[in-house]
């Protein structure tokens, strides 16, 4: 009999077959994602609002010229 390791398995014992298919399957489904849609795709980039950021910031700078702009126009209407 084969001396046991300090995880209580003996040393000869093979890698649980399961978890190696599972790791397998995990890891042939994330190159596959990869892929297909490439690294512009990946969770951690659609979370940043970079781009939606500054649209928002281009939409409320043309609102404010825009209010602006209307109230010169009413002022100088106004004063006819």
């Amino acid at each position: 009999m084969t001396d046991p390791s300090p995880t209580g398995r003996p040393a000869t014992a093979a890698p649980r077959p399961r978890v190696v298919l599972q790791a397998h399957a995990t890891r042939s489904l994330t190159a596959l994602a990869l892929l297909l849609h490439g690294w512009e795709r990946g969770p951690r980039d659609m979370r940043k609002p970079f781009g939606t950021l500054i649209a928002s910031v281009v939409i409320a700078a043309i609102i404010v010229l825009a209010v602006a702009v209307g109230g010169r126009v009413g002022a100088m209407i106004g004063r006819r």
